[in-house]
């Protein structure tokens, strides 16, 4: 029973870690989001658009589920969510169910399958996330081409679908859609917009304010274009020079944090003998919350500190 417990405990301390994580970069967002299109009152920002596509009711579709759903469709797994989901559920089951058919113990099951869900949607996230990676990557040469054909003397429909058919992929997919938009009859603001809504990323917001001022306000388009062109390609060499120099920072850190969790674990699964004593007492499992709880500080605290924001 006390393993139970304890299993359990540890259990709603990682979700609260992750509601965390999840809630900081949501603030992440918004705060992007309120420097991007400035507050209403200062006058100060890009002019922001009104959504293409109607918004979703409250309680309609969570934001997990949308999330979940174009990461999947980014991952290159070829799969239907539902077909990732139940992967989840086997991969759970599984996992579950071996190792209690092997310990006989439901606080090692339930990890099991807690394990066991997370696994595929861990691969799910990072390949959506290398997928955003690539697109950030082809921003500034995107921003480039669509300058050097405005210069040349198409227009900025013409830029686009030039991009589109000529641009790298992964990003000129996204401005194929773009002009899929536009010759449904949608004007060129409002096509990036809703591209705008499926790429999320702050640096294609920029371009979508860059060219609904420049419709409303007139000015050098190609000259505009090449400004955000370098002013990306410099945040993109800064994040760069960044993660490259935290690199041995955060390796280190992410190896002193499993190291405890893991070496636990095995002990459980090959010499449960060894932590038998220690699992039985009471004052035992209170310092296992209490370096679990350290744990999730940790975390927290190094997410902070490695953050970067230019």
């Amino acid at each position: 029973m006390l393993a139970e417990i304890g299993f359990a405990v540890l259990i709603v301390i990682s979700v609260v870690a992750v509601v965390l994580a999840i809630r900081s970069i949501s603030d992440r967002r918004r705060e992007a989001d309120r420097r991007l299109v400035g507050a209403p009152e200062s006058g100060v920002g890009l002019v922001p658009f009104a959504p293409i596509t109607p918004p979703a009711k409250p309680g309609t579709r969570s934001r997990f589920d949308n999330w979940f759903e174009v990461a999947v469709q980014r991952s290159g797994l070829e799969a239907s969510p539902t077909g990732v989901v139940a992967v989840m559920i086997l991969v759970a089951t599984i996992l579950g169910a071996s190792l209690y058919i092997w310990k006989g113990q439901l606080g090692l099951a339930a990890l099991g399958v807690v394990v066991g869900l997370a696994i595929p949607l861990s691969v799910v996230a990072f390949l959506n996330r290398r997928y955003r990676w690539k697109l950030q990557a082809e921003i500034p040469d995107a921003y480039r081409m669509l300058a050097g054909s405005v210069r040349a003397g198409q227009t900025l429909e013409q830029a686009i679908e030039f991009y589109a058919e000529q641009g790298a992929k992964p990003l000129a997919d996204e401005f194929a859609h773009c002009a899929a938009l536009m010759r449904l009859g949608m004007s060129p603001a409002a096509a990036l917009q809703s591209t705008a809504e499926r790429v999320r990323l702050l640096d294609f917001d920029l371009l979508v304010s860059t060219v609904g001022l420049y419709m409303q306000t007139g000015g050098n388009l190609v000259l505009l274009l090449e400004r955000l062109a370098d002013s990306v390609r410099d945040r993109n060499q800064f994040q760069g020079q960044f993660f490259a120099a935290t690199a041995q920072s955060r390796i280190v850190a992410l190896a002193i944090g499993i190291t405890g969790p893991l070496i636990l674990l095995v002990y459980l699964l090959a010499e449960p003998t060894h932590v038998q004593a220690f699992l039985q007492s009471p004052n035992g499992w209170g310092l296992m919350a209490i370096c679990a709880l350290l744990e999730v500080i940790g975390v927290i605290w190094l997410w902070q500190i490695l953050r970067v924001d230019y």
